[in-house]
């Protein structure tokens, strides 16, 4: 088992594709990644392909992809779509159904979780759900709430077999937000497309998180890094455990198998 982890951990890789809410940056409003982290990126970007996958939807996280600088295709939507960096065009998609939207949103309603729905371009309320039928991405609580609830409105879309429910940790101790999306667009799903724009296989991609909805981006990848605030069941699958987000611990990660990988 050691042997096989400090060969995943000694490989030269192709690419990095990383979380940006508590793994690029910190957990508070209008966060901008570290002036050291944007370095780093830049010099890997010489060496391997620099990538994110992201909960957030492109028009709230364009902002961080243009000040990290990156210039291929970015997992965004938790894995609904696939943007190119330099131009904004949609790579790849998946909509959620419109009587899944509809049975979420009333999930939600019963347990006073106030929703927004992701068009792609903006977000709108759950009564704007028939003027936007057939055009939703996922659909995401915009007010934190307790992690016993998340759990609860977690349980109780389960049995809805075309959609994935994630809860992520908020900037709010002990409080996290609800993400939903089609099961075809979780950060796995981006990972395989961008292997495929890139022609490379996902044993080369590095992907590093550290929320609940990183499982799936880990899973894809050839080596999995969480990061030292991550929770403790993606510390669990890793093979690699970063420094915090606090600590600059994606830096550590790009130091350590990019820019001195052989």
């Amino acid at each position: 088992m050691l042997r096989n982890i400090m060969k995943k951990i000694n490989k030269k890789y192709k690419a990095l594709i990383f979380d940006v809410d508590g793994t690029s940056v910190v957990h508070i409003p209008d966060a901008l990644p570290s002036k050291k982290l944007v370095a780093a990126i830049a010099r890997a970007q010489k060496k391997v392909f620099i990538g994110i996958a992201t909960g957030r939807p492109y028009y709230n996280v364009k902002h961080i992809i243009e000040n990290m600088g990156l210039t291929g295709p970015c997992i965004v939507n938790n894995g609904a779509q696939i943007i190119d960096a330099l131009t904004g065009k949609v790579l790849y998609e998946q909509l959620m159904a419109d009587a899944d939207v509809s049975a979420v949103c009333s999930v939600a309603f019963a347990l006073k979780i106030p929703l927004l729905l992701n068009t792609g371009k903006e977000d709108v309320e759950i009564n704007e759900m028939t003027k936007f039928a057939g055009q939703i991405y996922g659909a995401w609580g915009f007010t934190a709430v307790e992690e016993e609830i998340a759990d609860l409105f977690i349980n109780q879309v389960s049995n809805i077999p075309t959609i994935v429910a994630h809860k992520t940790p908020s900037h709010m101790n002990s409080k996290f937000y609800i993400v939903v999306v089609h099961t075809n667009a979780t950060k796995l799903h981006g990972v395989l497309e961008v292997s495929r724009f890139l022609n490379i296989k996902t044993e080369d991609i590095i992907g590093v998180g550290d929320g609940d909805n990183d499982f799936p981006l880990l899973m894809a990848c050839g080596l999995r890094v969480a990061m030292g605030n991550a929770v403790e069941g993606l510390k669990e699958i890793a093979d690699y455990v970063a420094p915090s987000v606090f600590e600059d611990g994606l830096v550590d990660v790009i130091d350590r198998f990019v820019l001195n990988s052989k």
